[in-house]
């Protein structure tokens, strides 16, 4: 391919031999031709790499080859390789609809005068809600936006989102390695904090695999808990403070949402590795003295809430109830 790709589609593959063809078929059919395909094996020790082979013969797919070190690092060395003005990403289980890439070309060319640093689709899917809004958001529309975003869990998905790939590497912006979970969420809160506008289109057709075992339904360490809200937290002061005269309501009750949750299952994970009754009680007092938003309480699934009630009981009251949980395994 001689003319610059609009966009760039980078895939982190690990033993995916049943599904990355369905994958790259979906993309190879696109409706709209500028486009690069950067698969990453990431070390897989099934066929995948026979897979892969059959489909180096397309001009658009290039496969780098790395030893496994998890997919935040695969998709690290996709964006070393990325040459496309956009970046977009997609798992090797999942699959697109040959207007994938015309959608978010439709929605660039109709705001020919902006220069559009992030396009949001709304997700199809289940795992979160939609966005009400769409269109061009800028200063101080943004932090509501984001306070959307953040409420119906969108914001932690990389898949209906498309990135300038200027931004990224102005900022050299990369994926935490060494976390297991969460990588998609600071990654996009980074993006979200440098950036001075972004576009929230009405739909994304992406289909998201539910795969059973896969690492959102795996249980984390405590120690990988409390990095992980060290990171948030860093990320979320920032963007509040590069919008503090904006209203923030919205966005800091959507905040306070998932601190709060994590805040629960730091507790809980405290449980499965043995810490002794005073230390999860300390935990358990920090969430009581917790400077939440006000109605935070409707905002939480039902095990959320759950553990939320127990949670402010007394303090030794509290610790047994969630032992007693613990010893049936409800968590």
């Amino acid at each position: 391919m001689n003319e610059k790709p609009l966009f760039s589609i980078i895939i982190p593959v690990y033993n995916s031999q049943k599904t990355i063809k369905r994958t790259l078929l979906s993309v190879l059919n696109q409706t709209f031709s500028n486009y690069e395909i950067v698969v990453v094996n990431d070390g897989s020790t099934d066929s995948t790499l026979n897979v892969l082979e059959e489909f180096s013969r397309y001009s658009q797919v290039t496969v780098i080859n790395q030893r496994n070190a998890g997919v935040s690092a695969a998709r690290n060395s996709g964006l070393q390789q990325a040459s496309g003005e956009y970046v977009l990403f997609l798992d090797a289980d999942d699959w697109v609809d040959d207007d994938f890439l015309m959608i978010f070309k439709q929605n660039l060319e109709a705001w020919p005068t902006e220069s559009i640093d992030l396009m949001v689709g709304n997700l199809n899917d289940g795992r979160v809600g939609k966005v009400s809004r769409a269109g061009f958001f800028s200063n101080e529309d943004i932090p509501y936006v984001l306070g959307e975003l953040e409420m119906s869990d969108n914001i932690g998905y990389l898949h209906n989102k498309c990135y300038r790939r200027q931004i990224l590497s102005e900022l050299n912006l990369r994926f935490i390695e060494g976390i297991s979970m969460s990588e998609d969420l600071l990654f996009n809160l980074k993006f979200f904090s440098c950036i001075s506008n972004f576009l929230v289109t009405q739909g994304t057709p992406y289909h998201y695999e539910d795969v059973a075992g896969s690492l959102s339904k795996q249980k984390v360490h405590y120690s990988e808990l409390k990095v992980r809200k060290q990171f948030l937290t860093t990320l979320y002061d920032s963007i509040v403070e590069k919008y503090q005269g904006s209203n923030l309501d919205y966005l800091l009750k959507g905040i306070s949402k998932r601190v709060l949750a994590l805040d629960m299952q730091i507790v809980t994970a405290m449980y499965h590795s043995s810490f002794s009754p005073a230390d999860i009680a300390q935990e358990i007092n920090e969430i009581k003295r917790g400077k939440y938003s006000k109605g935070i309480f409707i905002l939480l699934n039902k095990n959320e809430k759950l553990k939320y009630m127990i949670m402010n009981l007394n303090t030794i009251t509290a610790y047994y109830f969630l032992y007693a949980l613990y010893r049936m395994r409800a968590f």
